[in-house]
């Protein structure tokens, strides 16, 4: 048997451990043994701090979150170097625990630290990089040691050649989701009033009331929403629920588990610029709207709803109002849901399993 280490992260948002799981699930459990690690736990405890504070940073100071990643952006072989000192001992232990045949990262910041970390041990093990940004990356996903590196689209296959990468090393595999959402064949059809999710749209707590309070007023739609791990906007939107200032018809929760269900009857989805978010909507045909991004981390993935026709970009609530009753009234709704059917990059888990398979066996 076959074993496949993946190295990802939990608590700096879903995206990463969803991909992970998406890639895990897909391989045969009778050929492969997988284990996950979350890479920030083998960096000790600056590795727990950089892990849990990282949504309260980028929903409370996003600022704080921006100076770090300016630096990266700047210094990434810095950046590298020292989580290789951080987590070396760790990881030693990890891959002779584990012996993998196999290590693939699906994080941004665990690329360079661990090819070099191979190389300094002399340790003849692949190693894969997904990299889970739609448009253009940012620096600290750059590995020219990496032996295979899938990437989402197109677009970040040719940024990459351009930068240096052998094209040899690429391939565009879409995007790994995750099997219970499931890719429709046929639009959406609208038959009484249309159906809006709204998922935690921006990275600011005032920005998402707004957006909510602005929705809410539509005549012609059913609003649903889900606040994820951000336990001031669910409490915060309550209150103003019970105070009658949201209307007593739109349904507030805060974590779920059943992101498949509530795709599947949406309609339509405000989210910010994650790209995890953006194309689990697109496997489930739901038209985008991106209200939001993480600064640096998710500036240039709206794009890819825009270049499509999937959607359209508002990160201003004072103008979704408008914006959206346009978008619901004129036949612009059905040609994105429409559209939405042709996106080719929500099945990167099947061909990277399908890859890893021919590879190591």
């Amino acid at each position: 048997m076959k074993r496949v280490m993946i190295l990802t992260a939990e608590k700096t948002g879903t995206g990463h451990k969803s991909v992970a799981n998406a890639i895990e699930k897909r391989l045969d459990k009778s050929k492969y043994e997988i284990k996950q690690i979350d890479c920030f736990k083998m960096m000790g405890k600056i590795g727990a701090l950089l892990e849990n504070s990282y949504i309260p940073i980028t929903t409370r100071c996003p600022l704080l979150f921006y100076i770090p990643f300016l630096f990266t952006q700047i210094f990434p072989n810095i950046m590298h170097y020292s989580i290789y000192l951080k987590a070396k001992r760790k990881l030693k232990k990890e891959i002779n625990d584990f012996k993998p045949d196999l290590i693939i990262s699906v994080h941004s910041m665990f690329t360079k630290a661990i090819s070099y970390f191979l190389k300094k041990k002399k340790l003849n093990i692949p190693f894969y990089i997904n990299v889970i940004d739609l448009v253009k990356p940012p620096k600290v996903w750059f590995d020219k040691n990496a032996d295979a590196i899938f990437v989402p689209t197109n677009e970040v296959k040719e940024n990459y050649i351009s930068k240096g990468i052998d094209e040899n090393k690429l391939f565009v595999s879409g995007f790994p989701i995750r099997d219970d959402i499931e890719r429709r064949t046929t639009p959406k059809i609208i038959e009484d009033k249309v159906n809006i999710l709204l998922v935690n749209p921006s990275v600011n707590l005032k920005k998402n009331i707004r957006y909510v309070e602005e929705v809410s007023k539509l005549d012609n739609a059913s609003v649903t929403v889900v606040c994820g791990r951000d336990e001031r906007l669910y409490k915060t939107l309550i209150k103003k629920q019970e105070n009658g200032n949201i209307s007593k018809n739109v349904k507030i929760y805060s974590f779920v588990t059943n992101m498949n269900e509530l795709l599947e009857n949406a309609h339509i989805i405000l989210a910010k610029a994650g790209p995890n978010m953006i194309l689990e909507a697109t496997k489930s045909a739901t038209a985008i709207v991106i209200t939001g991004h993480i600064k640096g981390q998710e500036n240039n993935n709206y794009e890819y709803i825009v270049k499509n026709n999937f959607g359209f970009r508002c990160e201003n609530p004072k103008k979704i109002y408008n914006k959206l009753n346009e978008f619901i009234i004129s036949q612009t709704l059905n040609n994105c849901l429409e559209n939405v059917l042709n996106s080719d990059c929500n099945n990167g888990a099947e061909f990277i399993a399908n890859y890893i398979k021919r590879h190591i066996t």
